[in-house]
C-alpha cells in the first residue's frame, strides 16, 4: 500500500515564484524485504512524485512557454522539452526530516523548497540553427549537457528494468520450486505452469525458458530492442539458489545486472 500526503505552498514574492512542499510517503513491506529496502523504495517514490509536481508547476511559467514555442519552431515535440526538464530535475531531492519503521511499513517525512523561476531557466533556449549532433538512439535535447542526459536516461532505464524484475522474481521462484521437486531445471515455461502470453506485457515482448534454467526476456516499451537474461549459478549455496543477471540496458553505476553488448 502506498500513501502520499503533499502540502503545496506557492508564494508569489515578486519577482520570484517559490515552492514549498511537505511530503510524506508510506510503503508496506513485501515478503522478505528489509527495513532499508522498504524505506529506500518509499524515498525513491517520493522523489519521483516530487519531480512530477515540479514539472507540473514549471509548465505554467512563461519561461517554459517560451521554450515550448522555440522547440516547436525546430520541429521538436513538447515531450522532448519535458524530458529536458526531467533531466535537470533529476538531482533535486527532498530533504528527509524523519522516518519510522513499524516492522511491516516504513513512513518517510520530508520537505522541499525551490525557486520555480530558477528551475524553469535550467533548460536553455535552443539555438536558432540547431547544431549537428552525433547519431544516437537517444540524443540530448538542445543545450542539455550530454553527461547529464546520459545519467538521467540510465536512471530512467534502471527504473523501467526494476519494474520488469517483479515478473523475473516470480518466474525465478517457480523455477526454483521445480528444481526442488525434481532435481532438474525446467526446459520451458510450460514446465512451470506458465504460458508465454502470461508474461508478455507493457515492458516484456517475449519470454523464453531455456536449458539449465536460463530465463531470457526480450523487452518492450521504452526498453524495446533490449534484453535481459538470468540463470541459476549455485543451487547448493547455504543461502539458496544464487542467480546471475545480464542486460543490454545501460543502467549506470551500481547496476543490479551486468551490462553486456
Amino acid at each position: 500500500m502506498r500513501i502520499v500526503v503533499v502540502v503545496l505552498l506557492l508564494g508569489w514574492s515578486l519577482p520570484a515564484l517559490s515552492m514549498s512542499l511537505a511530503l510524506a510517503k508510506v510503503e508496506r513491506a513485501e515478503d522478505g524485504e528489509t527495513e532499508r529496502q522498504v524505506c529506500d523504495r518509499a524515498l525513491t517514490k517520493m522523489t519521483e512524485e516530487l519531480h512530477v509536481s515540479l514539472l507540473s508547476v514549471i509548465s505554467a511559467t512563461d519561461a517554459y512557454e517560451q521554450r515550448r514555442l522555440a522547440y516547436k519552431d525546430q520541429g521538436l515535440e513538447q515531450a522532448v522539452l519535458d524530458d529536458a526538464y526531467r533531466s535537470q530535475l533529476f538531482a533535486e531531492k527532498p530533504d528527509v526530516q524523519g522516518r519510522r519503521w513499524t516492522g511491516s511499513r516504513c513512513s518517510v517525512r520530508a520537505r522541499y523548497d525551490a525557486d520555480i523561476d530558477a528551475l524553469a531557466l535550467r533548460v536553455p533556449m535552443p539555438a536558432g540553427n540547431p547544431a549537428p549532433v552525433a547519431e544516437s538512439d537517444n540524443p540530448p535535447p538542445p543545450g542539455v549537457d550530454p553527461k547529464t542526459w546520459e545519467l538521467f536516461s540510465s536512471s530512467r532505464d534502471r527504473a523501467e528494468l526494476s519494474q520488469v524484475f517483479g515478473t523475473v522474481a516470480a518466474l525465478r521462484m517457480r523455477i526454483v520450486e521445480y528444481y526442488a521437486m525434481t532435481g532438474d531445471w525446467p526446459e520451458d515455461l510450460s514446465s512451470i505452469g506458465v504460458a508465454p502470453e502470461q508474461v508478455v506485457g507493457e515492458r516484456i515482448k517475449r519470454a523464453y525458458l531455456l536449458q539449465d534454467g536460463l530465463l531470457k526476456l526480450e523487452l518492450a516499451g521504452r526498453l524495446e530492442g533490449h534484453s535481459l537474461s538470468t540463470w541459476p549459478m549455485d543451487a547448493g549455496s547455504v543461502r539458496g539458489v544464487e542467480w546471475q543477471c545480464t542486460t543490454t540496458v545501460n543502467m549506470g553505476p551500481n547496476s543490479f545486472c551486468e551490462q553486456v553488448e
